[in-house]
């Protein structure tokens, strides 16, 4: 998988929006009560890496089942969830997984 094949996957998403984030693309979805919700994932296109807003338990889950795809983000906000999904080492079943749960994490319906 590289960077593209996750745009259009997370762009074909029903209510799935994408927002420039400090020269990143960032995705955000609709929560129940229609809103916008928070943002659930950057993409790093150059650097052909996403990343996950998760909490601390399922990135230690997601890193321990597959360490050199998902991995904490190396700073302060991976020490609060922010996990790095290798793309040239994911397949599109591993990317909608973590897909699956920062989106819910995020509130998105």
């Amino acid at each position: 998988m590289d960077a593209q094949d996750a745009r259009e996957l997370l762009l074909a998403l029903k209510g799935v929006t994408e927002h420039d984030h400090f020269g990143k693309a960032a995705y955000r979805g609709i929560t129940a009560k229609g809103k916008p919700s928070k943002i659930f994932l950057t993409l790093w296109i150059e650097e052909q890496r996403a990343v996950l807003m998760l909490d601390m338990e399922r990135q230690a889950d997601l890193h321990a089942r597959q360490p050199v795809v998902f991995f904490p983000v190396p700073n302060k906000w991976g020490a609060k969830g922010a996990t790095f999904v290798e793309l040239a080492k994911c397949n599109e079943r591993l990317f909608r997984a973590g897909l699956r749960l920062t989106m819910e994490l995020a509130g998105c319906v």
